[in-house]
């Protein structure tokens, strides 16, 4: 203990020597760390060097209005089917088994629109397994192009978009306005790309294969009342920056506000994804109810619908469903825990390649050891009406239990 003691505080010392002194008001500004004044005392270097770093963020985003942020994730499972490939079967964001890896680095950059003439900006740049995993088709051909190096390498530009946002001296009814253009995240789903902007370690199904992952188009919002917002626009279907159909795709939902505890969200997208076939249209229904009962306990709620002309693996429409269920509850500011529950059904097959039902069961505990490091484990087990897991014989299962542990550093 005492040479780790030493370790993290020489550390600290050399990080603070290369970052140079903070501001006074970076100490005086910084919100309250809720994990100083415990039992592990011996990290406040690493603290003092955390709040010497977000006041050199909110120096410069002062100075150039610019907001920087860096996160990194990095992330260990282990299946105890001990799969031969090396693969967890189904997995979208977590299929390594047995093996430790960066799982995320993201750069962040963001800055607001200015007056009626000066757009805003968001540029989030990713590195890593879940960077790779993501990847938009930027060529506008199925699959990864051969000799493509971009497609097949671990960065990717996931949110680049310009935005604008309506001045404080527009009309009365035009200051709800905003709209945004280029690439960016779904408007669908409860979970996100980010891993730790999750309550779990891994995705759902579905998230991996109810609905996008990522859009390019043009999307604009409005805010009609204090309780209701609307967005719409029209994008390049799921996951592509060019088109493999010409043909576009609308997306749009709205969000609900009942009151401090209670809010809903419809969200849905409809247009061709097939090879140059537009007549054949793809849709999904993404509905969330999100619920706090205690300051401390989160609810969450998420049903998908979703249907593909000429996509069912046997002929006919592709049909797919299927609910998740989310508890969250903060013990302490520093402890956590997190249970999901799902069920998706993949009627036509076209989403995992078996007409199969799936469930899942996950629980996740999280502890922060400073404000902005912090390390999560999990235990998930994954069941389907098919064997469709892969053993170590290469035999197939119905089911895998995995566990995970991650570690996250975030400056957003």
């Amino acid at each position: 203990m005492r040479i780790r003691t030493i370790m993290l505080t020489v550390a600290a010392a050399g990080l603070a020597a290369l970052l140079g002194q903070a501001p006074a008001r970076a100490a005086d500004e910084a919100p309250a760390d809720p994990t100083r004044g415990q039992w592990d005392s011996f990290l406040d270097p690493v603290r003092d060097v955390e709040d010497q770093v977000t006041g050199m963020q909110k120096d410069f985003e002062e100075y150039s209005k610019i907001h920087v942020g860096f996160n990194f994730d990095t992330f260990w499972q282990w299946n105890f089917n001990d799969p031969s490939s090396g693969f967890n079967t189904l997995r979208s964001l977590d299929p390594d088994h047995a093996q430790a890896f960066m799982n995320l680095a993201q750069l962040r950059l963001s800055r607001p629109s200015e007056g009626w003439y000066i757009p805003g900006f968001v540029v989030n740049l990713d590195g890593g397994r879940i960077a790779k995993l993501i990847k938009s088709d930027w060529g506008g051909t199925p699959g990864v192009a051969r000799g493509d190096i971009f497609e097949k390498n671990s960065f990717d530009a996931q949110d680049v978009y310009l935005t604008w946002a309506a001045p404080d001296d527009a009309p009365a009814w035009l200051k709800p306005f905003s709209i945004k253009g280029g690439k960016f995240a779904t408007l669908l789903g409860a979970e996100v790309i980010e891993p730790w902007a999750n309550f779990n370690m891994s995705r759902s199904f579905l998230y991996g294969f109810a609905i996008p992952v990522t859009n390019t188009g043009v999307m604009a919002s409005y805010t009609v009342t204090d309780w209701l917002s609307v967005t719409g626009g029209l994008v390049n279907g799921w996951d592509k920056v060019a088109s493999v159909n010409n043909g576009w795709t609308w997306m749009g939902g709205a969000a609900i506000t009942v009151n401090d505890q209670l809010s809903f969200n419809a969200n849905g997208i409809v247009g061709p994804e097939q090879t140059n076939n537009t007549g054949n249209k793809r849709g999904v229904m993404d509905l969330i109810a999100t619920y706090k009962p205690l300051d401390a306990l989160t609810l969450q709620l998420n049903y998908d619908y979703g249907r593909e002309a000429g996509a069912n693996i046997t002929g006919g429409d592709a049909l797919w469903q299927g609910i998740a269920g989310i508890a969250n509850y903060a013990f302490t500011d520093r402890a956590s825990a997190a249970m999901r529950w799902e069920w998706f059904e993949d009627h036509g097959g076209s989403r995992t390649g078996v007409k199969q039902g799936l469930w899942e069961f996950t629980l996740d505990g999280k502890y922060s050891i400073t404000q902005h490091l912090y390390t999560r484990a999990e235990y998930r087990h994954d069941e389907s009406s098919k064997e469709v897991f892969l053993a170590n014989t290469d035999k197939l299962l119905a089911g895998q239990d995995t566990i995970g542990f991650e570690f996250g550093y975030l400056f957003n």
